[in-house]
């Protein structure tokens, strides 16, 4: 009796033990995932200014608002989205802090959008778009081709989404950050 006691007792506190990691895991997971975390990294402060000025950002009118991972992460699987995090995170916060982020060419990474922007986190998001395409000819004319298939474009290459203004927000940060010019003396 004793012993399904302390059986019981210790299966218990592993099962309190693996919700209450699970319940850290996941709030970690949320305070690493949104525009104020993303955009405390000095680097980053372009996109979090743009980001909050779009409609999936801070001007949302319907209360909706993501966060940096619901696009720049894969939603495939979670094991693939925890990799991925743990990847981009390590290399983001090496760049910034270790090799230095001033030389990185946002305008160029931009060119290469689709790198960094995952199809599966915006169907995440709009799950039913297929469906709902059916009964709007419109959406159903423009969507039709990519959910059979039958084109090689991504979400972005239609949609400019995310990030207001991010030309602007750009270089403004670029003239903000310029280092004054050196005056030689004659």
């Amino acid at each position: 009796m004793l012993k399904a006691v302390k059986i019981l007792l210790i299966l218990g506190l592993l099962g309190l033990a693996t919700v209450l990691a699970w319940g850290v895991t996941d709030k970690a997971l949320h305070i690493t995932s949104d525009a104020a975390f993303c955009g405390s990294c000095h680097s980053m402060e372009p996109m979090q200014k743009s980001f909050l000025n779009s409609a999936h950002g801070g001007r949302s009118t319907t209360g909706v608002e993501v966060l940096c991972t619901d696009c720049h992460l894969p939603h495939d699987s979670t094991v693939n989205y925890l990799y991925m995090k743990a990847r981009n995170g390590a290399w983001d916060v090496w760049k910034e802090f270790v090799l230095g982020a001033d030389d990185v060419d946002w305008h160029a990474k931009r060119e290469r959008a689709h790198e960094y922007v995952y199809e599966s986190g915006c169907l995440k998001c709009h799950n039913g778009l297929e469906r709902g395409s059916e009964s709007n000819s419109v959406q159903f004319v423009a969507h039709k081709p990519y959910f059979q298939g039958t084109v090689d474009k991504s979400c972005i290459d239609c949609h400019n989404v995310g990030h207001r203004d991010l030309t602007q927000a750009l270089l403004t940060h670029e003239r903000q950050n310029r280092p004054p010019p050196v005056i030689a003396n004659p």
